[in-house]
């Protein structure tokens, strides 16, 4: 969740609930309580909007920031083999969902720096998209039982084994990419533009990056 139009969620809340005051005193009681419900789910949404953090994505020079209400990832651009809408198969064709999945070279350095917190975060914040491999699983005629466990370890590319939560939560990545073929999953509501405008912007960022990246390797092997 991004915190853009937190101010207008907040507002409307505000303004349906003195609307619903002003109702219930003319004596309109079921269309009182109605907006007022609403009006305090708007409220609430707003305040939570209010907790996020200013710029969920920023893209640097270095890395790929992703800020969070309980800490930030950054990932290096070397790092990063693709993004892309998530897409998975639903009867003839496919279906997009409300995310872009990153795709890394390596989780590793992820894992390592990621906060508990965060972890924790993610870590349920993905369950919906479990649902979705098990579909997708299902799809493919593939077996379900490693999906419908929470392992709680999780082996590196050298062997290392993490535990707890970050274990946990590594592990739920390595299931969710079996099946949907991306390391993290960045929610639409992510966003600050249309998913097509910012997968353009990032693409050609990347490639910038990796344009002087070159460029750099070039001329220092040249001397």
């Amino acid at each position: 969740m991004s915190r853009r139009n937190h101010l207008v969620f907040t507002l409307l809340g505000i303004a349906g609930i003195v609307t619903s005051l002003i109702l219930q005193q003319q004596g309109i009681k079921l269309p009182a309580y109605l907006l007022l419900l609403a009006a305090f789910v708007l409220l609430v949404f707003g305040i939570f909007k209010w907790q996020e953090p200013e710029i969920s994505i920023e893209l640097t020079e270095q890395h790929f920031c992703w800020h969070f209400k309980y800490g930030s990832l950054q990932i290096p651009w070397s790092n990063i083999v693709d993004i892309r809408p998530l897409r998975v198969n639903k009867g003839q064709g496919q279906t997009d969902l409300h995310y872009l999945g990153l795709k890394l070279w390596d989780l590793t350095p992820v894992v390592d720096s990621i906060s508990l917190r965060l972890a924790k975060s993610l870590f349920h914040e993905y369950r919906s998209l479990l649902h979705v491999a098990l579909l997708e699983a299902q799809f493919r005629q593939d077996s379900t039982n490693g999906l419908q466990e929470d392992a709680e370890h999780w082996r590196d590319a050298n062997g290392k084994r993490i535990t707890g939560l970050k274990g946990m939560f590594a592990a739920r990545l390595h299931q969710l990419k079996h099946y949907l073929g991306a390391d993290l999953y960045i929610p639409i509501t992510s966003l600050d533009r249309h998913q097509d405008e910012f997968l353009t912007l990032f693409k050609q960022f990347q490639a910038k990056i990796n344009q002087q990246s070159q460029t750099k390797e070039s001329s220092e092997s040249g001397h």
